[in-house]
């Protein structure tokens, strides 16, 4: 092999929990086998410099590392062990595979199996292991809500505000604003509007107030909390609101992005508190078209915080005769308003050919200890809706506002799905004789018209899911691209500035339209580099924060799965298919709605060989075939909570028989005994 045809790339490393890795290119999308040895030199999001090799025949092109430009881990948390005579820290994020060496000298207070975080001394290399310095104790295992403790320091959330902002009290805050004195902000506060949010919600971001228009359809306002006038552009708040990116919510706790005194207290919009927001005051047809809005400051008082429950409760007979002694009768006829403005909102979004996907969303219910307690299915109704439809039809002003104006911001962009994967959900379609001839990129009338082709079927859950698999994930740009499922060619996030940062942008742009004042974006960035579009950096800053938010939640509640099936070791249960790959089956268990894996090397004595386009495993031998929506007996064998992994067995006939067999005995000794 000459070294004239290999080549030099730089990228991300991207660690495997079974110790091998990828290197993820700055450019283009092939990524690069790293082996295991490679892996010894560096940890999972490394920056580094590698040589590739051309591919051998029936070969993939391995990649030797040859420089490391950054160093991606300084602190780690992750549990403490002595082993051969060693302190070691095992890390929690399990993409890394170095346990971290620890003297005795550097152990603080920690003690053998609390969860700590360690700083690194010295990085692994290729002969010797990463050195470190425990520099916190987190706790003891067992303790209440360490979970949340662990996914905020293994995803570097930042969870604790700086000192600066702890001092900060409302006053402060109520003060600063007070010095302004804007005397445009208009007086609603006669006007009935109410909130809507979940039973466990203390921020509430949004209230609206519907009326019928003279001329047919509706006035609707939409009235959002004005964080804008109490955090500004560079503050210290501001500053530690960008870093957070998102408020986190993990099952009974928040990591919010704005301090207490303000997400659940003075920019709440806390019934029977005058509050300031930000109001798109839109006329609505009986069609569900926008016809015209406007944006304005002003002054609300709600009147009444609703439940989604509650909401639904009143709503849901559409009889408003009911409540014709209800002390506000003003309140609920806007209540029942905001029931008919959601049919016309909803009919226009079905007209445009936005996707209506009805996938089973479950709550989990924590005991007085922060284990599972059970996990329940939760039934979207109309209340839900008709809350999501308004917020849809302010971020759509928002966007068109904003738009017009020529102004720069971030939009909330969902781009056309994936060509190989829209082809792979073809060829699985045409197998399940479910006809989806489009050529070219889809629209979403397609996509929409499929959704409403497979509703009837016993299968379409599983058939949404793998829709919703072909699509590409939605984030925030300054590049306006349209939004591929809402069916929009202009939207934005306007709705939700106590807990997403780019909302809070879309409001200080919008005022700046409104008054032709300019704010300093750059005020929280450290570069001056003109060449950079700080509003790409803010989407690609906001995008990750938001994903690292999902990550984070998802860990949480896969370790608290974990704890709450190691309980059902050995127990047989009844699930379904969800997912197929090569190395195995993922199965959901019914009522319980916790996924595993059966490993293919349980399915029997044969090789099992992947049948990706129609999504199943199939013996060479016997021809068996497991696929997508299957239903099986499993066997619990083994979780591994550190790993937040669930294994499965999967229960053939003959232990089936032997399943039942035991039940009969212990029947029979009962009614003996």
């Amino acid at each position: 092999m000459s070294k004239d045809k290999t080549r030099e790339i730089s990228g991300v490393v991207i660690g495997h929990s079974d110790g091998y890795g990828f290197l993820r290119p700055d450019i283009g999308k092939e990524d690069f086998y790293l082996s295991p040895t490679e892996m010894l030199k560096v940890m999972h999001g490394d920056q580094v410099v590698v040589k590739i090799y051309p591919r051998r025949e029936k070969q993939r092109s391995d990649a030797v590392i040859v420089e490391v430009a950054k160093r991606a881990q300084r602190e780690l948390v992750g549990r403490l062990v002595f082993e051969n005579g060693l302190y070691l820290v095992v890390p929690e994020e399990k993409r890394i595979n170095h346990d971290i060496v620890v003297s005795k000298n550097n152990l603080q207070t920690a003690k053998i199996g609390q969860i700590v975080v360690v700083t690194l001394i010295d990085q692994p290399t290729k002969v010797t292991p990463p050195i470190g310095k425990i520099i916190e104790v987190v706790g003891d295992s067992d303790k209440l809500g360490i979970e949340n403790e662990i996914a905020v320091r293994k995803f570097k959330i930042p969870h604790h505000f700086p000192d600066e902002i702890l001092r900060m009290t409302e006053a402060d805050v109520s003060k600063f604003y007070a010095a302004k004195d804007n005397k445009k902000r208009i007086d609603l506060t006669e006007i009935d509007f109410f909130t809507v949010d979940g039973s466990d919600a203390k921020d509430y971001d949004d209230a609206i107030y519907v009326e019928g228009y003279k001329k047919g359809g509706w006035r609707a306002l939409v009235a959002i909390a004005d964080v804008s006038s109490y955090v500004h552009s560079g503050d210290p708040i501001d500053q530690e609101a960008f870093s957070r990116g998102t408020s986190v919510y993990f099952p009974r706790s928040v990591i919010p992005m704005l301090p207490e005194f303000l997400s659940n207290n003075l920019c709440s919009l806390i019934p029977d508190m005058d509050r300031m927001v930000l109001v798109c005051d839109m006329v609505v047809s009986v069609d569900g078209v926008i016809l015209a809005y406007q944006f304005y400051e002003a002054t609300i008082r709600s009147r009444a915080r609703f439940t989604y429950e509650d909401f639904w409760e009143i709503i849901k007979d559409d009889d408003i005769d009911k409540f014709k002694n209800f002390g506000n009768k003003s309140l609920i006829v806007a209540m029942f308003s905001a029931n008919n403005l959601f049919k016309a909102l909803h009919s226009n979004r079905k007209k445009r050919g936005a996707l209506d996907f009805e996938t089973v969303e479950t709550s989990i219910q924590l005991n007085e200890k922060g284990k599972i307690q059970r996990i329940i299915p939760v039934t979207r109704t109309n209340a839900h809706k008709i809350i999501e439809e308004c917020m849809i039809a302010a971020n759509i002003c928002a966007a068109h506002f904003i738009s017009d104006s020529e102004k720069k911001c971030l939009y909330r962009i969902h781009d056309d799905p994936d060509e190989e994967k829209l082809e792979n959900l073809k060829e699985y379609l045409k197998l399940q004789g479910i006809s989806f001839a489009v050529s070219g990129p889809p629209s979403p009338e397609a996509y929409s018209a499929l959704l409403d082709q497979i509703k009837s079927r016993s299968d379409s859950e599983v058939l949404q899911n793998l829709i919703l698999r072909s699509m590409k994930q939605a984030c925030y740009s300054p590049k306006n691209t349209g939004h591929f499922a809402l069916a929009l060619k202009k939207y934005t996030h306007f709705t939700s500035p106590i807990r997403r940062y780019p909302d809070l942008l879309v409001h200080r742009v919008i005022k700046e339209v409104l008054y032709k004042k300019s704010f300093d974006l750059h005020a929280n960035f450290e570069t001056r580099d003109k060449s950079i579009d700080v509003w790409e950096v803010l989407g690609e800053q906001a995008s990750l924060a938001e994903r690292r938010a999902e990550e984070a939640t998802r860990d949480v509640i896969s370790l608290l799965k974990c704890q709450f099936m190691q309980e059902r070791i050995g127990e047989q249960m009844r699930g379904i298919i969800t997912n197929v790959v090569p190395f195995g089956l993922f199965v959901t268990l019914d009522n319980l709605f916790v996924e595993g894996l059966i490993h293919v090397s349980e399915l029997g004595q044969e090789f099992f060989q992947y049948i990706a386009n129609s999504h199943e495993l199939r013996g060479e031998r016997t021809g068996k075939r497991f696929k997508l929506y299957d239903r099986v007996l499993i066997q619990l064998m083994r979780v591994d909570v550190p790993n937040r992994k669930i294994q499965f067995a999967l229960l053939h006939q003959r232990d089936r028989r032997a399943a039942k067999s035991v039940t009969l005995k212990r029947k029979k000794r009962s009614v003996k005994d």
